[in-house]
């Protein structure tokens, strides 16, 4: 029989493989309840071997070997000399032949769950990958298609990457995420190439310029990007954002309360439309709160004397963020702070979406302060005003403005689904324009229920 090709000495007679199907499932069901009375069913070790157990090297032969066990075991040697040979068979043990066997059996029978767990895997994703295939065979492939068939790679992968190091597909299944995931890589790049061109489209239709950015993510970070990685001309207050996130781990950091108080100093004194005034005092929670929903200049430089544009920056490239900077306080039209910095800020539409993303996902400390004031927006001139009247609610948003440079970023459920968009232009002016934009990114998901 096939199994007796394996290095496995099996110790049944050759009658073994004449057996009855139905005997031999019976006595399989025999070695579970033998493996229930003796403990062996709970969590067992991985075997920590890939390439052969005892001669097998595949679920079949594990069967195969499992039969043979188990018919030892019913039929324990009688002579000497069998029980001389099945010794031999274990030279490093000095137990009895018998639980020799049962611990030979234990390690099978856990690689058999191993094996069968990791077949259906393997079976999962080649029929995951074949409907794959069989959708590109179409002449006509659309976005949405191509979205299933990154779906399917994904899902196939997926499965692949559940099958464990130590099963015998663990090798062909390495295999095949490489080939998998190369299918994926080119599907999701085609994508975003044809998402890139959506936002184009939606660019030109509402008149933002050529310079404009465009970034667009679910919070299950789904996203789409037209020149994302871009920095524009100027981040305006929405530098902002960051400085606020850096307040949240700061207060984390510290233990420090919200409630503290922090002395304004006369020089962070620039043109502000806030309450925030200089040479008196505010918690730590009014001035963030501010910051981003009344847009406070003064606010924003006291704090960051508060937290040094040191400590802003190293919390932003410790999180990944390799283009957003704080360098230089606010000013208003005609003044400037004192210690105002060197260099100059900035950001991107791409980083400053994946910020939104991360604060609306609950991934700061305390992210509900920075919620809650993102929420009550005091310009709701951009955002805002784009959603009225579609089937999206807006739910928080910071701008920025300044001579160089238009700017939003927006918080919005939209068909159901919560959605960060943020869209700068290098052109002051161009607020008509910006909301235009906004509301046919919000009317592109409706219509078709995803980016």
């Amino acid at each position: 029989m096939a199994a007796q090709s394996t290095n496995f000495p099996y110790l049944g007679s050759p009658k073994r493989s004449l057996l009855n199907p139905l005997k031999s499932k019976t006595r399989w069901l025999g070695a579970v309840a033998i493996a229930v009375s003796i403990g062996l069913t709970p969590a067992l070790p991985m075997l920590g071997s890939s390439s052969a157990l005892y001669g097998a090297t595949s679920l079949n032969e594990l069967i195969s070997l499992r039969d043979e066990l188990l018919y030892t075991l019913e039929n324990p040697p009688e002579s000497a000399g069998n029980s001389r040979q099945l010794m031999s068979l274990f030279p490093n043990h000095r137990r009895e032949p018998s639980q020799q066997i049962i611990e030979q059996l234990r390690h099978v029978e856990v690689q058999i769950m191993i094996e069968q767990r990791a077949n259906d895997n393997w079976k999962q994703a080649i029929s995951l990958a074949n409907q794959a295939v069989d959708i590109g065979k179409s002449s006509q492939i659309s976005w949405e298609t191509r979205q299933q068939m990154a779906t399917f790679w994904q899902r196939a992968i997926a499965n692949l990457q559940e099958i464990p190091q130590d099963s015998f597909l663990s090798r062909q299944a390495t295999a095949k995420i490489a080939e998998y995931q190369e299918n994926y890589n080119r599907l999701k790049f085609q994508l975003r190439n044809a998402q890139s061109e959506i936002l184009e489209e939606i660019r030109v239709r509402s008149g933002l310029s050529r310079n404009a950015t465009i970034s667009v993510c679910n919070l299950n970070r789904h996203c789409a990007s037209l020149r994302g990685s871009q920095t524009p001309a100027s981040p305006a207050s929405l530098i902002k954002v960051p400085v606020a996130i850096a307040l949240l781990h700061k207060a984390a950091e510290e233990q420090v309360s919200f409630d503290k108080e922090i002395y304004v100093e006369g020089g962070n004194f620039t043109e502000d439309a806030s309450s925030i005034r200089a040479r008196q005092s505010y918690s730590l929670q009014m001035l963030m709160a501010q910051m981003i929903d009344h847009s406070s200049n003064i606010a924003t430089n006291q704090l960051i004397d508060y937290l040094s544009a040191d400590y802003i920056n190293k919390l932003l490239e410790r999180h990944g963020y390799q283009k957003t900077r704080v360098q230089f306080k606010l000013m208003g039209d005609r003044i400037m702070p004192f210690r105002p910095g060197r260099g100059r800020n900035s950001m991107t539409s791409d980083e400053l979406t994946e910020m939104m993303v991360e604060i609306y996902n609950y991934e700061h400390p305390h992210s509900e302060l920075l919620i809650d004031a993102l929420g009550h927006q005091y310009d709701r001139e951009i955002g805002y005003q784009a959603l009225q009247g579609l089937k999206a609610q807006w739910l928080g948003e910071k701008t920025g403005q300044n001579s160089r440079v238009i700017g939003t970023t927006l918080a919005a459920s939209i068909d159901g689904e919560r959605y960060i968009i943020t869209i700068t232009d290098n052109s002051a002016g161009n607020i008509p324009q910006v909301r235009r934009a906004i509301a046919g990114i919000a009317e592109h998901i409706i219509m078709r229920g995803q980016l």
